[in-house]
């Protein structure tokens, strides 16, 4: 009777369910939160360990037992590889410490970054397969109550794998590729593995030894190169000013070259067709890479890269919370493989040095090879043993970056030649252009002989016939400027690069040769053999050595200057004493301009120095070459 009662009820309802009812969509499960758990004693060994096998928040203690160090073990064991963020709080009192484990119980590392009463953390620790933690205290005889927090997560693609503090566990790091890292305690290292091109696949096809131009390129040098026209130089790299160009001509009232008796030129004209002597032997082929290290908070960073063999190539500490940009860091072409390293520098002094970390924002780390291929300076160069090798006629691009950076070249020759050197200007840089010898003796500087820096921002620099033999060294550097009361070096631009190129011209005796701006350096004077130099940069002086101490009597001379455009050019004679101080016998400085100046001199026996220079001081002219000669008689 009640089945024919349900039946009518369901008929007059349109219907009966059939089978199962359905249920209602619940959505996505509701995440239930870290496990609550409390350590279980005995767990003082890794067979003891407490699993971990998602996010959990443990409560534990340590005993303050003064006989023997109380330890607690977790065993991390996610179903899948996690990173693994953990957090050890302080306990009153007592400097805690985590350890981590792999599975074999090898450490893998340890986290003591903070002091008593402070809490430690590991926050991207990765777990494949299951890690072992120590939670102890640094000295016996302290504990008490902590919590252990630790929460898992995906890893992400490009992010460093802790722990990698060792050459085996670098990371792998593609060129061109960024990765994401923490400095997540103070001890922290992270090394990457970067692995480099083959020789022939270093340089990128744009990249040739030649400079880059829109004309047609020189045939190869597999002989003497054709004389290069005066006027022509490098032209700059994309970004970078181009210098003035120069005359192709004498400036009037300048003898011609031909008529000095050799091959003059213009000063620091290029003028390859001369025999310049035997090339010394080519450098060892190298490679360039441009490193970029994101700022951190609060961090000093400290990057190093290493050979193969873990010997330092380069390495480099920031300022607090600065950005690293680094270019031009050389290494061997024939390295198939560098790491790199960064780690927290120390900050402070005494008992105040710490390591800094940030356990909560990541870094980012960058490596891929220089555009300038093999016309790129080679980091690290800032002292002269260091310097990047130039060649006669060639060029190379270097940046300047961070602010305190100085880049050092050498060019080697096999016999003595005069070398022009010139810098382009880069927007955001005041330049800075020197000549430096090296140090003569066991404890003994280098010596800025000369130095440029006529100037401003993005404006060029050169030095004219520099005197080379065997080898000369040559500083690039920003300016300083005074900031707050402060001289400072304050430029650096790590975008755009500048470009130092040398041309050089046999040294035959017919040009200054630089640096003679001293009495002691001055410059072989003989009569009747015209010398050519020229005033630059600004207040640069020129001193020419003439000796008559073999003469048995009075020599009427006469020594003749032409002038140059824009210099007011000076003349003056000076006679040498036993002590070598000069005393002043005679002046000609009243022309102007171009006009020459003529002294003549009876002179007794002795040595006499004669002075070229700028009357005021204060006007240069890298362009245009004077000319001075001395003659016997009225």
């Amino acid at each position: 009777m009640r089945r024919l009662v349900w039946i009518a009820v369901c008929a007059a309802l349109a219907g009966c369910p059939k089978g199962k009812e359905e249920v209602p969509d619940a959505g996505p499960p509701i995440d239930p939160g870290p496990d609550a758990l409390t350590e279980k004693e005995p767990n003082e060994r890794p067979d003891q360990a407490l699993a971990l096998v998602r996010d959990a928040v443990v409560t534990g203690a340590l005993s303050a037992d003064p006989s023997k160090q109380d330890e607690d073990w977790y065993r991390l064991a996610p179903s899948t590889a996690r990173t693994a963020d953990i957090t050890l709080s302080g306990i009153p009192g007592v400097d805690v410490t985590l350890e981590v484990y792999d599975r074999d119980r090898n450490r893998l590392g340890s986290v003591n970054s903070e002091g008593e009463g402070k809490p430690e953390r590991f926050p991207n620790l990765f777990v494949e397969g299951e890690r072992f933690v120590r939670v102890a205290s640094a000295r016996k005889g302290s504990g008490g109550a902590y919590t252990l927090t630790l929460s898992y997560r995906r890893p992400n693609d490009g992010e460093e794998r802790e722990p990698n503090d060792r050459a085996v566990d670098a990371h792998p790091l593609t060129l061109g590729q960024a990765v994401a890292a923490y400095i997540g305690h103070s001890g922290d290292e992270d090394w990457y593995r970067v692995e480099l091109p083959a020789p022939e696949a270093a340089l990128p096809p744009s990249t040739e030894t030649s400079p880059p131009s829109t004309e047609t390129p020189p045939p190869p040098p597999t002989e003497a190169p054709p004389p290069t026209p005066p006027t022509e130089a490098a032209p700059p790299a994309e970004g970078m000013a181009a210098p003035p160009e120069e005359a192709s001509a004498p400036t009037e009232g300048i003898v011609p070259p031909e008529a000095l008796g050799g091959d003059a030129g213009v000063p620091g004209a290029v003028a390859q067709g001369g025999d310049a002597g035997t090339p010394p032997p080519p450098e060892p082929p190298s490679v360039a890479l441009k490193i970029d290290l994101s700022a951190l908070d609060g961090v000093r960073p400290e990057l190093s890269v290493l050979s193969a063999a873990e010997a330092p190539l380069f390495t480099l500490r920031g300022k607090e919370g600065e950005a690293l940009s680094l270019r031009n860091i050389g290494v061997r072409a024939t390295d198939r493989m560098v790491y790199v390293v960064v780690k927290s520098g120390w900050m402070g002094t005494g008992k105040e040095a710490r390591r800094a970390y940030n356990a909560t924002t990541a870094y980012t780390l960058s490596v891929s090879l220089e555009e300038a291929g093999a016309n790129a300076e080679l980091e690290p160069n800032d002292e002269l043993y260091k310097a990047t090798p130039l060649t006669s006629a060639g060029f190379k691009e270097g940046f300047l970056a961070p602010k305190s950076d100085v880049d050092h070249y050498v060019l080697r020759t096999s016999e003595p030649l005069l070398a022009k050197v010139e810098l382009s200007g880069v927007d955001r840089l005041d330049l800075v252009l020197s000549a430096v010898e090296p140090p003569t003796g066991e404890g003994a500087q280098e010596t800025v002989t000369l130095r440029a820096n006529d100037g401003a921002v993005k404006e060029p620099e050169r030095l004219n016939n520099v005197s080379c033999r065997e080898a000369c060294y040559f500083r690039v550097e920003s300016a300083t400027r005074k900031i707050d009361g402060k001289w400072v070096k304050d430029f650096e631009n790590a975008d755009l690069p500048y470009r130092i190129s040398v041309t050089t011209v046999p040294d035959n005796g017919s040009e200054e040769s630089e640096p003679n701006n001293t009495a002691a350096r001055a410059t072989e004077l003989m009569f009747g053999k015209p010398l050519r130099g020229t005033v630059y940069p600004v207040k640069d002086v020129d001193y020419y050595r003439l000796d008559l101490s073999d003469r048995p009597v009075r020599t009427s001379l006469r020594a003749t200057l032409l002038g140059i455009l824009k210099v007011d050019v000076g003349l003056y004679l000076h006679r040498m004493g036993e002590d070598g101080k000069l005393s002043l016998v005679q002046t000609a400085d009243r022309a102007k301009g171009d006009q020459p100046e003529t002294i003549r001199y009876s002179a007794e026996p002795g040595v006499y120095v004669l002075e070229v220079r700028d009357t005021k001081n204060r006007e240069s002219n890298f362009q245009d070459a004077y000319q001075l000669s001395v003659e016997e008689g009225e």
